[in-house]
């Protein structure tokens, strides 16, 4: 009996302690659990490679020590190094450390330049060329310091601007000469850098001309830029700039009569901007050297999926007593772009422009041109109180390459311009244009062809760098 009692009583024990075992298990499982799910957290960052000075590239770091490591922390970084156009190498990895956590490794190659460059181009507007100097990252700073001067047949510009992390200022000095031309039906003699007007040589062919003046400007810009936000998740880079103009105009040899707004005018500007920028001249040039190319594979690599890209920019000019004008005056400006890119970086892109002023002299009404940011080279435009426009672009990679890229575009656009006491009058074209690119090499190699519908007149321009 005794026997049989025991039995019972571990049989009954064993019962109560297969009962419990599950309460005794999932607590030990759970704590398990979350000690392997706990976030691994970035203990220290660790830069080598680098003359940009590290409080600056911590600055483009998507996190900081004491972070959490996602899937796509060390990614972002890397992107956004890429995107300073500064570095011939970027390499970001991590490695685990005693307690757990991790260490961020940040491998760049970068440097310095300070570099003469010439350029050249050629179009209906007659030859201009001249030479800038650029220097990038000698004060560690990602800074970036260019002169230029520049010369063609109506004129010359000198030009010095600094820029660093989006802050930038600016001045420039020019002085153009041209005889311009206003026709029958509105239209003028288009502008054209420093070069001659392209009507220059066969004006009658474009119609009447019903005035004829030689025209004098010396200007004067002081421009200054400055960051407002960063881009961030679902929200674009977000910039402002704002500076004064100075403008001299005289007018001579009239034919029959001058347009009576000669004298000095003065304005100040304000713009805001959104949408990020693509590298600038400064950046392009040290390509030269390498740097920038760091994202080479991006760079080649087809899309994998399509991607879309918008920017805005709105401005306003005001020219008063106070800024020094003769004339009363402001209009508004504003434009946006979007592009949609795919597969082997092919591309549609629409632009569209445009604005409205008051009590605008002759010399700033809006043209269909430069401010309806037309892309084509053009004889004649029209020019108003108010004007718009809209350009489609098209866009195709024929062959990218480690060593370059062979790139071709169509486009179609048109413009408008309306009041100001002159008729109004629509300019529209379409046109192609074709290139070679080195990655190293900053200007690419092309020509340009326009087709003007309302003038029945083609435009081609061939340069070694310049706008294609």
């Amino acid at each position: 009996m005794r026997k049989a009692h025991l039995l019972s009583r571990g049989a009954k024990s064993l019962v109560v302690y297969l009962l419990t075992l599950p309460f005794i298990i999932l607590p030990a499982a759970a704590q398990s659990v979350t000690a392997s799910t706990a976030a691994v957290r970035i203990e220290r960052i660790v830069f080598s490679g680098n003359r940009t000075d590290e409080k600056l590239l911590r600055k483009h770091l998507p996190f900081s020590e004491g972070d959490a490591i996602g899937p796509s922390t060390l990614k972002d970084a890397q992107t956004s190094l890429w995107d300073m156009h500064q570095f011939r190498q970027v390499d970001v990895s991590s490695t685990a450390i005693t307690g757990g956590n991790a260490e961020i490794d940040i491998k760049v190659s970068d440097g310095w330049y300070l570099l003469p460059f010439p350029f050249f181009s050629s179009g209906s507007g007659g030859g201009r060329g001249g030479v800038l100097l650029f220097s990038k990252n000698i004060f560690r700073e990602a800074e970036s310091v260019m002169a230029s001067a520049a010369s063609g047949s109506a004129g010359s510009s000198t030009a010095v601007a600094v820029q660093r992390e989006g802050w930038s200022l600016g001045a420039v000095a020019r002085r153009r000469a041209i005889t311009e031309r206003q026709y029958a039906d509105g239209a003028f003699s288009a502008s054209s850098g420093f070069g001659s007007p392209p009507d220059e040589r066969t004006p009658f062919k474009y119609g009447t001309i019903a005035d004829s003046y030689r025209k004098t400007t010396n200007e004067t810009i002081l421009t200054m830029g400055l960051p407002l936000r960063r881009k961030t998740s679902g929200l674009p880079e977000l910039s402002a700039a704002f500076g004064w103009e100075r403008s001299g105009l005289k007018y001579s040899d009239p034919s029959p009569s001058l347009p009576g707004d000669a004298g000095r005018s003065g304005q100040a500007f304000v713009s805001l901007k959104a949408g990020r920028d693509s590298a600038g001249a400064a950046d392009a040039v040290g390509a030269i050297f390498g740097f920038g190319l760091a994202d080479m594979e991006r760079r080649i690599a087809p899309l994998a999926s399509a991607s879309f890209a918008s920017g805005a920019e709105v401005s306003y000019h005001r020219g008063a007593a106070w800024t020094g004008s003769e004339f009363s005056y402001g209009y508004a400006l504003a434009q946006w772009n979007g592009a949609i890119a795919w597969g082997t970086h092919r591309s549609f892109s629409l632009r569209l422009a445009g604005g409205h002023g008051k009590d605008l002299p002759p010399d700033c009404l809006l043209a269909t041109g430069r401010e309806t940011g037309l892309t084509g080279n053009y004889a004649r435009e029209f020019r108003g109180d108010s004007a718009a426009g809209a350009s489609l672009i098209y866009s195709h990679p024929f062959r990218i390459t480690r060593r370059g890229i062979w790139q071709g575009a169509l486009f179609a656009e048109t413009a408008r311009a309306w009041g100001g006491g002159a008729a109004p009058g629509t300019k529209t074209g379409a046109g192609a244009s074709f290139w070679y690119k080195f990655w190293r090499f900053p200007l690419p190699i092309g020509f340009s062809y326009t087709y003007s519908f309302d003038d029945h007149d083609p435009q081609v321009s061939a340069a070694l760098g310049g706008r294609f």
